[in-house]
C-alpha cells in the first residue's frame, strides 16, 4: 500500500529535526525508525537534497550547513568530536619512535597529539596553530621529549593552520615519513577540499611524504568539493569510521590501498 502524501510530508519533516540534532543520518537507521524501504528513504533524501535542504553522502546525509566554504575553527572542531578522537587514536597508532611526521592543519588532525606525546625522539612538522602550540605545552611541561617545526606562512583562520607562498617554500625542503592529512570529501578518483589555499598546500605536503594516510570519518565520503587535490588511488593508507563500499571494490587499483576501519 502506497503512503499517503501527508505521511511522506510528516517523514521527511521528521527526517530534516533530526538531522537538526544530530549533524548526520542514516538511510538504515531511518528505514527501521520508519518502518520503510531504504530505497523509500533515498527517495526521500533525493527530495529533499533537490529542495537544498540536506546534502547526501554515502549511506546518508548532512546538513547544507556543512558545505559552507568557511567555518569558524571551534565550531569545526566540535563536529564529530568523539570520531574524530576515535580516528586520531588510531593514526597514532601507526606513528613509531624516531619518525619524522607531518599533522596537517585541520579539526581531525589537531585531535592527535595528545595520543603522541609518549612517542620518543619525534620530529613533528605542522602548519597548524593549534597542534604546535599543544606540543609547546607539553615539552615546556616535560611531557615530549621530541622536535617540532612549525610551517610559517599566512594564517587562514578557519583551519587555524598557515599556507601561502612561504609555507610552500618550507616544505619543498622538508621531507617526511609519514604525512596525516584529512579532506573536505574523498571519492576513489578525488580527495577535495573547498578552498585553493589547502589544496595547493596539501599538494605541496603529499609531494614531500613517503608515506600519505588520509583521515577522514564517513561523511567525507562521496562528498566531491571544488578543488581537487589527489586521488585515492595515490594514498597509502586511509582511515576512517566505516568499511570500504562494496561498489567501490570495482576500483581495482584500491587493492593496494591500506582501508582501516575503526
Amino acid at each position: 500500500m502506497h503512503s499517503s502524501y501527508s505521511e511522506v510530508e510528516k517523514r521527511r519533516k521528521e527526517i530534516l529535526q533530526e538531522l537538526e540534532e544530530r549533524d548526520k543520518v542514516y538511510v538504515k537507521e531511518l528505514a527501521e525508525k520508519f518502518g520503510v524501504t531504504t530505497e523509500t528513504i533515498r527517495r526521500d533524501l533525493d527530495k529533499l537534497e533537490s529542495l537544498n535542504k540536506l546534502k547526501k553522502i554515502f549511506g546518508g546525509a548532512i546538513k547544507t550547513s556543512h558545505q559552507k566554504l568557511e567555518w569558524i575553527y571551534n565550531d569545526r572542531e566540535s563536529i564529530n568530536l568523539e570520531v574524530k578522537r576515535k580516528l586520531a587514536a588510531e593514526a597514532a597508532n601507526w606513528v613509531e619512535d624516531n619518525d619524522i611526521i607531518f599533522l596537517q592543519a585541520g579539526s581531525t588532525i589537531a585531535q592527535m597529539p595528545s595520543f603522541l606525546r609518549d612517542k620518543k625522539e619525534l620530529t613533528v612538522v605542522s602548519n597548524s596553530v593549534p597542534i604546535i602550540f599543544e606540543f609547546a605545552q607539553y615539552k615546556r611541561n616535560g611531557e615530549f621529549d621530541g622536535r617540532v617545526i612549525q610551517i610559517g606562512g599566512e594564517l587562514q583562520v578557519s583551519s587555524m593552520g598557515m599556507s601561502g607562498v612561504l609555507a610552500q617554500d618550507m616544505l619543498r625542503d622538508i621531507s617526511v615519513n609519514k604525512a596525516f592529512f584529512s579532506c573536505g570529501g574523498f571519492t576513489p578518483e578525488n580527495i577535495s577540499t573547498f578552498q585553493s589555499e589547502s589544496a595547493i598546500m596539501m599538494k605541496s605536503l603529499l609531494a614531500q611524504s613517503q608515506k600519505k594516510v588520509l583521515v577522514a570519518d564517513a561523511s567525507k565520503m562521496g562528498v566531491k568539493h571544488l578543488y581537487k587535490v589527489t586521488s585515492l588511488l595515490e594514498v597509502d593508507m586511509i582511515i576512517t569510521d566505516t568499511d570500504l563500499p562494496e561498489e567501490w571494490k570495482s576500483h581495482t587499483e584500491l587493492s593496494s590501498l591500506q582501508w582501516v576501519s575503526i
